[in-house]
């Protein structure tokens, strides 16, 4: 799992945003927008949603996935496994009391295999 977590809002521009992932080796950003109030999940986007993109007028709203699924914490491996498998989705954004506390992703559970010799 990454964490802590960097995100973008929905109306980044889709060159900074791709330039960011390649820089930082991100697969994936939770994509958020900002209020007085508060921060809400609006999306995720992937460097596969962005990477064939180069017209600078091109938002994030644009090529971001709007379904979004969100596990707490404390969720076992297993579990997020089978939410992934089932839902067909590389990604499961981590919240906990409303907060983005981490980004989990396949990549992750092939590190997890791979690290601990598990086959």
């Amino acid at each position: 799992m990454s964490s802590p977590v960097t995100s973008c809002t929905i109306e980044a521009d889709i060159a900074r945003v791709r330039d960011l992932m390649q820089m930082k080796g991100f697969s994936a950003l939770p994509v958020v927008e900002v209020t007085e109030d508060e921060i809400k999940i609006k999306g995720i986007v992937t460097y596969r949603d962005v990477a064939g993109v180069y017209d600078d007028n091109v938002s994030v709203r644009q090529v971001m996935t709007q379904r979004v699924w969100v596990i707490p914490p404390h969720t076992s491996v297993k579990t997020a496994a089978d939410l992934m498998r089932k839902k067909e989705i590389h990604h499961l954004v981590v919240v906990d009391q409303g907060k983005v506390v981490g980004l989990l992703s396949s990549a992750d559970f092939v590190e997890l295999v791979s690290r601990y010799q598990l086959c």
